[in-house]
Parts: C-alpha cells; structure tokens; sequence
C-alpha cells in the first residue's frame, strides 16, 4: 500500500472518530444534559410561582382578616347601640369575608332574635295587643311601671313598644288582683337583672326587679 493511500486511512479514520465523538456528544447533550437543565429550569420556576402564590394568599388573608376586624368592631359597635338591622348587615359581610367564624355566628343567632322580637312588637303594636305574663316563670324582671288600672298600664306598654322596647304586662298573681307591672326586660339571675335595670332609669323614677 503506497504512503498516500496509508495517509488517507488515517484521515478517514480521524474524520470517522470525530464524526463519532460529535455524534456522541450531541446525543448527551440533547438526550440527557438538555432535559436535565429543562427539568431543572421548570422545577425553579414552578417554585417560584409556588411561592409567589403563597405570598399571594398570606396577603390576601392579612387583608381578609383586617376587613373582618373593621366590619366586626362596626357591628358591635351597632349592636351595643341597638340598632340591629345595621348590626345583621355588617354581621353578615363580616361572615362573608371569613365564613364559619364563631363569634360572628353568634352574634348573627343573636341580631336574628332581636328582629324578630322587633317584628313580632310591631305587629303587637298594630293590632293593639300587650303580651300578658299571668303564671310564674321563676325569672327576674325589670319593671318601670305598676298601675292598678290595665287601661293605664297598656296604653305605657304600647307607648314603650313604638320606642322600641320589648315591653309586657305581669298581672298580678295575688288573691285581689291589684296591680299591673310593666316590664321591659327579664333575666334568669338576679345579679344580671339588678346590673341591667340601670340601663332602664331614663324610663322611669323607680325602676325595681321582680322574681315572678
């Protein structure tokens, strides 16, 4: 075999070994190295979105639970003050914001039974009616009334009701009779009836509790 022959060989060998070797290094690169940097890209941006969602969520519960506060410091302030219709509304937007919340499920039981109580005075009201207590309930009542006359003593009740209260009559239990009691409250203790009536002094000159 002549030198030049031998030479090109040699050539085609090196040619061959490179050819070999690119085609080597591209498979690694495309088959293993490429996937590998991919995967790993995707991971760190999964997590970054990961944790950017979770800010997302801690900021958007800090301001949730800012919003329930302002809303529950409002609704108790309308509740202190009566006015339950205000109170049921900001009651329920707060329950809208952080549902299942304890507190404000009950105030809500609450607020709901103090409008209904309200819409059951109304319709007393105008149909004339005063609720009539006339056998013992063993409960303490905050009185601000006593009259002989039942006219007399009905016709303060329903005065009462249109301010709002939820005024009724005790008729007197005794052997005669005499005396018809307007209440405006009752409670199951004593000490709790005692503290309340002072709320009830602007009614009245004498304002007394009455177990009955």
């Amino acid at each position: 075999m002549s030198e030049h022959s031998k030479s090109n060989n040699i050539a085609l060998i090196i040619v061959l070994v490179i050819v070999l070797i690119g085609a080597a290094g591209g498979a690694w690169y495309f088959l293993k190295y490429k996937p590998e940097l991919e995967a790993k890209e995707k991971a760190r941006l999964e997590q970054i979105a990961q944790q950017k969602e979770k800010e997302k969520k801690q900021k958007q519960a800090a301001e949730n639970k800012a919003k329930y506060d302002n809303l529950i410091e409002q609704a108790d302030s309308a509740f202190e003050q009566q006015q339950w219709q205000k109170a049921y509304g900001l009651y329920s937007e707060a329950s809208s914001v952080l549902p299942n919340q304890d507190y404000c499920q009950n105030r809500l039981d609450l607020v709901r039974k103090k409008l209904d109580e309200q819409a059951a005075i109304q319709k007393r009201i105008e149909a004339g009616i005063v609720e009539m207590i006339d056998s013992k309930t063993g409960r303490f009542y905050v009185i601000v009334s006593s009259s002989v006359d039942i006219d007399l003593a009905t016709d303060y009740a329903l005065e009462l009701m249109r301010q709002g209260y939820n005024a009724r009559i005790i008729k007197d239990a005794g052997v005669k009779k005499l005396f018809n009691r307007v209440t405006v409250a009752d409670y199951s203790t004593v000490e709790v009836a005692e503290r309340e009536s002072e709320n009830y002094r602007a009614l009245s000159e004498k304002v007394w509790v009455l177990k009955y």
